[in-house]
């Protein structure tokens, strides 16, 4: 569990926070005002840049924006003392609902999702490229899936051309295997892409 505060007078800004990390587990969060103490069990302190300058951190984060990848990653870095991650592999599985996971280093989940569109896939695979530091981005996805598949990929190499791999992998009851990832329970197509970014080939 990582422990964030959330030091700030704004409250439009601590709502637009509190509202993307109530919805990831592995965050605990509190609000304080900036001129009160900052314990010492916090992992991060989030503030605003106006508002830095009345607190003694070397654990601060500033957002520039309010998107889960962005504010998880940047939260999860800075928790561990770390700038970047070492890999991102995004696990697409395609179908008439479409499981979507994100792994970081293969063994840190970032999100799961399930889009009913190749385009919304897509576009979440670009939101994650742009907003989470890493080494080496790629992209894996299931030779299953037909159609879909193909206007996943298609699209896909249509944006990032060579800059990012993008693996056909062996889809094989990944449906089926429960993810050593996670304890908990998730879809066919959420479990499904969550093997599926864990596989070379």
């Amino acid at each position: 569990m990582i422990k964030v505060t959330i030091s700030t007078k704004n409250f439009r800004f601590l709502y637009s926070i509190d509202e993307v990390l109530s919805k990831i587990k592995e965050i605990k969060t509190n609000h304080i005002l900036p001129k009160e103490l900052v314990t010492n069990n916090n992992d991060v302190i989030i503030t605003t840049e106006t508002e830095k300058v009345l607190i003694q951190s070397n654990k601060i984060f500033i957002p520039k924006a309010f998107n889960h990848y962005y504010l998880f990653s940047n939260i999860f870095l800075i928790a561990n003392n770390r700038k970047k991650f070492e890999e991102i592999v995004i696990g697409i599985d395609p179908g008439k609902t479409i499981g979507f996971a994100v792994i970081a280093e293969g063994k840190k989940i970032l999100g799961t999702s399930e889009f009913f569109i190749a385009v919304d896939a897509v576009k979440e695979a670009i939101s994650i490229f742009f907003n989470v530091e890493t080494d080496k981005f790629r992209i894996n996805i299931g030779k299953g899936g037909g159609k879909i598949k193909e206007e996943i990929a298609m699209r896909l190499k249509s944006i990032f051309h060579d800059k990012v791999p993008i693996n056909h992998v062996n889809e094989n009851f990944s449906s089926q295997s429960k993810n050593h990832l996670t304890q908990t329970k998730q879809s066919k197509n959420i479990n499904a892409a969550l093997n599926i970014a864990c596989r070379d080939t």
